[in-house]
């Protein structure tokens, strides 16, 4: 079997790198081919590099895989996530393991590959989820500042700015079945239950049942939002929740630019934004169709 290994160093202050170190010599000590690649290397180079191999081993955070969806959909090369970043979100959420012989062990498992959907934002694959408002504001700040050291502690600054100015959000969603509906707050697409911080807005997404999960957290304030959210992280139910669940999502703005965030990140890979803000004069497209990538891990794993 060969293994197209694909490294992001710097991941997890150094993790990735010492991670891609122990796996390539376990999968050699089985008798494997590995071939490693910086995850900054040529686009082309990395989408043949995983088109020829038998599996993709992501090492980094969950930003790493994110930058890599549209050449694991175009391949269909089962992909492993070794995670070495913050949130680990998709490592999580299919139980992938940290220790490299347990890693090695599910690469080159017997048991068939799991299809996985990938939904679009304006073209662009996501894996997890997507949000507005507030908590992708405290994203785009963290970003913004570019000192990512200390795990969630990074991010006690942002949040302390978006605390004392708060951008909230006023925006409209619209699906296939439903008029746009006017809403302030947060609103969250999810593909996955796993979300930053052990927060999981829509507990029954499921990333193989062809359909995306919506929540609109209603809030007009910061104080507002981290209440929602500390209910949430109790598991309480809210009856002011506004959930759904379709295929499709129109999103667009009210009345001034709104922050987005994607698996995680700035928004700023998706078109027809500006700095990764949704404007008055642009939407969101959010699709799921039958666009899918392969997730390499046991079955007993994934549903124990």
């Amino acid at each position: 079997m060969h293994i197209a290994m694909i490294v992001n160093p710097k991941s997890g202050r150094g993790k990735g790198a010492k991670g891609a170190r122990l796996l390539e010599a376990e999968i050699h000590r089985r008798g494997h081919q590995c071939t490693r690649l910086h995850i900054s290397a040529d686009n082309e180079q990395v989408h043949e590099l995983i088109s020829e191999s038998d599996r993709a081993l992501i090492i980094g955070g969950d930003g790493t895989v994110h930058h890599l969806l549209e050449t694991l959909a175009q391949t269909q090369t089962p992909m492993y996530h070794y995670a070495t970043g913050t949130a680990n979100l998709i490592a999580k959420e299919f139980g992938m393991s940290q220790s490299p012989s347990t890693v090695v062990d599910h690469l080159l498992s017997d048991e068939p590959p799991t299809r996985v959907d990938l939904p679009t934002c304006n073209g662009v694959p996501f894996l997890i989820m997507l949000s507005i408002g507030i908590d992708a504001s405290v994203i785009h700040r963290f970003e913004d500042m570019r000192s990512h050291k200390g795990g969630y502690r990074a991010y006690l600054a942002p949040i302390l700015r978006e605390v004392i100015s708060p951008r909230t959000a006023c925006f409209s969603v619209k699906t296939p079945d439903t008029p746009p509906a006017k809403y302030s707050g947060i609103f969250v697409v999810s593909n996955m239950k796993s979300y930053g911080g052990h927060f999981n807005p829509s507990p029954a997404a499921d990333p193989s049942d062809g359909l995306l999960n919506a929540v609109v957290i209603p809030c007009t304030s910061s104080i507002g939002a981290a209440l929602q959210y500390g209910f949430l992280r109790l598991r309480l139910s809210r009856a002011c929740l506004k959930r759904s669940s379709s295929d499709s999502f129109e999103i667009r703005s009210s009345h001034s630019h709104l922050c987005v965030q994607v698996d995680g990140e700035k928004a700023t890979r998706v078109p027809d934004l500006v700095d990764g803000k949704l404007t008055p004069h642009s939407s969101l497209q959010i699709l799921l169709k039958d666009q899918s990538i392969m997730i390499q891990i046991p079955k007993k794993v994934m549903h124990p």
